[in-house]
C-alpha cells in the first residue's frame, strides 16, 4: 500500500535547483492522488549515506528520481540501497526514458521506468498502487514475471499542466537559480540533441508565464533561466516576454534580477534587436548554440544554421553593451576534423562573446546518433556522461589537446578575470595556439588540477611575456589593470608589484581627495607604459555584463 511518495533529484551542483520533481508535485495534487506527497533534492556533491538518510527519514512507500547523464550513476547506487528497504522505485528523466529495456535489465532493484512527460504518467501510477490495480499505463515500462513491457509515453497537453511553483517549492528554492518553462519541444532535430524527440513545440498561455516570472522574482530569485529550447523560435512571443521584463524591471520585477534565455541568433528579427538593445543592463543574458562553423557539419547532423547570420547577429548583440552573450561549440561532431574546429574555435573566439564554451559531443541514449550508429561512426565512452573519444575524423590525441585548449579558455576567458590581457596577446599568437601553448606550458611544469589565483596570474604573466612582440611592461600594466578590476583584495600577485615610492603619496593624496567609503576596500597601482595613476575602490556591485570593477585613472603628473 501507498502511504507516500517521495519525488527526487540529485542535482549537480547546489546553486541548482530542478523543476522535474515540482511537476510531479503539483500534477499528483491536482489530480487528487490520495497519498502523501512531497519533494526530495539533493547534489551529487553529498555524501551518498547523507541523501540516503534524509530520504529514509521521511519513511516514503514510493521513490522516483529525474535521472540525467550527470546524476546516474549515484541515483542507482541509492536505489540499489533503498530497495533493501522495500520502497517502490521509479526512475524517470531524459537518461532512461529511452533505454527502457537496458535499465530495467541491468538493476533489478528498479520497479518502473517513465519515459516521456510525467505529468499524467505519475499520477495515473501512484493510483494504480494504491488500488492495487494493474500498470499497464502508457509511458510505464516494467517487469511481468519472466517478461518486461515497455511502453513509451505520448505528449501531453502542456498548456493544461499545473504550475509547479506551489509554496513548497519556494520554501525550499532558497538563493538558488529557478527554472521557468514557456515552452516544450524544439522547431530543430539535431542529431546529438534529444529535444526534437519531445513533439512539437507547444506553449504555455503567456499569462501564466508573466505571472510564474513575477512569482519566482517576488520570492527571491536573482538568476531566473528560462529552459526553452529555442526561445526565440516564435520571434512574436519572444518580443511580449522581453517588453514584459522591460516594463517591469524596476517595479514589479526588482532589479538585479537576470533572464536568461537559449536563442538561436541567426534567426533574430529587427523586432527583437530593437526591444533588445533598451531593455535595463543586465537584465538579459542569452546563450547562442553555434556548436559547429563546418557547412558539413551542420548539414549532417541536420542543424539548420545561417553562420554568417549567427556571426553578424552575435555581434550586433554584443554592441549593446546590455546582455552578456555566452556561446558555444561542440568538438567531436561527424565531419569536422581537428584542424576544421581549430578555424572554427579561432572564429568563434574573435566575435567577442562573454563567454565561449568549448563543449565535446556526447552520445545521448535516444539521440539519433545514438541510434543510428552506422551513420555517425565514433567512439565513445560507455559510462556517463558518454563523451566522444575519437571519431574517423579527429583522433583521441587531438580531442585530448582540444581539453588542454579547454581548461585554459575557462580559467582565462570565461572566468572573465583576463580581459586587457588576452585582447593584447591575441594579437600576436592566435587564441588557439595561445590556450593550447599555456596548457601545455603548464603541464610541463607539473600544474595540474587547481591553482591559486596569484600563482596562476604570475605563471600566466611569465608565458606571455615570452611571446614574440609582447611588451612586457604593457603586459604588465594591462594584467594590473585586469587584477584591480576584476579581484576586490587590495594585494596583489608578486610579479606585479613594483617599489615605487610615489606609491605612498598617492594613497594619502587619494584618501584626502576621494575620501573611500566605510568598510570599503581601495586598490591602487601605476601604469608604467602611461605614466599613470589607477585606483579601484570595490563599495558597488560589479558591472553585471562585464562582470568588472570600474578603474579610475589620475595623472601622475597631478601628484608633482
Amino acid at each position: 500500500m501507498i502511504k507516500k511518495a517521495l519525488f527526487c533529484t540529485l542535482n549537480s551542483k547546489y546553486i541548482h535547483s530542478s523543476l522535474a520533481p515540482w511537476c510531479l508535485f503539483t500534477a499528483c495534487r491536482a489530480e487528487g492522488v490520495s497519498c502523501e506527497i512531497k519533494v526530495s533534492e539533493g547534489t551529487v556533491n553529498e555524501d551518498i549515506k547523507e541523501v540516503y538518510d534524509r530520504i529514509i527519514s521521511e519513511k516514503p512507500d514510493f521513490v522516483s528520481f529525474s535521472c540525467y547523464i550527470w546524476n546516474i550513476k549515484k541515483t542507482l547506487r541509492l536505489c540499489s540501497m533503498l530497495k533493501e528497504k522495500g520502497i517502490v522505485i521509479a526512475l524517470g528523466g531524459p537518461e532512461v526514458s529511452y533505454c527502457q529495456k537496458a535499465v530495467l535489465e541491468s538493476n533489478p532493484f528498479v520497479d518502473f521506468v517513465l519515459s516521456g512527460e510525467g505529468e499524467k504518467t505519475v499520477p495515473a501510477l501512484l493510483r494504480a498502487l494504491i488500488a492495487g490495480d494493474k500498470t499497464d499505463i502508457a509511458g510505464v515500462s516494467y517487469r511481468s514475471g519472466d517478461s518486461l513491457i515497455i511502453s513509451q509515453g505520448a505528449p501531453i497537453d502542456f498548456e493544461k499542466t499545473a504550475s509547479p511553483y506551489c509554496e513548497e517549492y519556494f520554501s525550499a528554492l532558497g538563493t538558488r537559480i529557478a527554472y521557468i518553462e514557456s515552452s516544450r519541444g524544439c522547431p530543430f532535430s539535431c542529431a546529438f540533441c534529444l529535444s526534437g524527440r519531445c513533439g512539437k513545440v507547444r506553449f504555455l498561455p503567456l499569462d501564466r508565464v508573466k505571472g510564474e516570472m513575477l512569482m519566482l522574482t517576488a520570492n527571491g530569485a536573482k538568476t531566473v533561466k528560462f529552459v526553452d529550447r529555442t526561445f526565440n523560435c516564435n520571434a512574436k512571443r519572444a518580443y511580449e516576454i522581453l517588453s514584459f521584463i522591460k516594463e517591469e524591471y524596476g517595479r514589479k520585477i526588482p532589479r538585479g534580477v537576470c533572464f536568461h534565455f537559449e536563442i538561436a541568433a541567426d534567426i533574430l528579427t529587427e523586432e527583437l534587436f530593437d526591444i533588445i538593445g533598451t531593455l535595463p543592463k543586465g537584465a538579459v543574458q542569452f546563450e547562442v548554440g553555434i556548436q559547429s562553423f563546418n557547412e558539413n557539419t551542420l548539414k549532417k547532423i541536420n542543424r539548420r544554421t545561417d553562420t554568417a547570420s549567427v556571426e553578424a547577429n552575435v555581434k550586433r548583440l554584443l554592441s549593446f553593451g546590455n546582455c552578456h552573450v555566452h556561446i558555444d561549440l561542440i568538438a567531436g561532431l561527424p565531419q569536422e576534423d581537428y584542424a576544421g574546429f581549430v578555424s572554427g574555435f579561432n572564429r568563434a573566439y574573435n566575435i567577442g562573446a562573454n563567454m565561449l564554451q568549448l563543449g565535446f559531443l556526447k552520445i545521448l541514449h535516444g539521440s539519433p546518433m545514438c541510434e543510428n550508429k552506422q551513420e555517425y561512426p565514433c567512439t565513445y565512452s560507455s559510462e556517463p556522461p558518454y563523451e566522444v573519444i575519437s571519431t574517423p575524423y579527429i583522433s583521441e590525441k587531438e580531442l585530448g589537446l582540444l581539453h588542454i585548449c579547454e581548461n585554459e579558455l575557462e580559467r582565462l576567458y570565461n572566468s572573465a578575470r583576463f580581459p586587457r590581457t588576452l585582447s593584447y596577446v591575441t594579437r600576436f599568437m592566435p587564441p588557439y595556439d595561445l590556450f593550447l601553448g599555456f596548457g601545455e606550458f603548464l603541464l610541463a611544469r607539473g600544474e595540474k588540477g587547481s591553482i591559486p589565483l596569484d600563482k596562476y596570474t604570475c605563471l600566466a604573466y611569465e608565458y606571455f611575456s615570452v611571446i614574440r612582440g609582447v611588451d612586457k611592461i604593457k603586459l604588465r600594466d594591462l594584467m594590473l589593470l585586469d587584477r584591480l578590476s576584476t579581484n576586490n583584495s587590495d594585494i596583489l600577485p608578486f610579479c606585479l608589484k613594483l617599489q615605487d615610492d610615489r606609491l605612498k603619496k598617492l594613497k594619502q593624496h587619494l584618501a584626502q581627495a576621494v575620501p573611500l567609503k566605510k568598510g570599503a576596500v581601495r586598490s591602487v597601482g601605476i601604469l608604467y607604459s602611461e605614466n599613470t595613476a589607477v585606483y579601484c575602490d570595490y563599495d558597488k556591485e560589479k558591472d553585471p555584463v562585464t562582470l568588472q570593477w570600474k578603474i579610475n585613472r589620475i595623472s601622475l603628473d597631478r601628484l608633482g
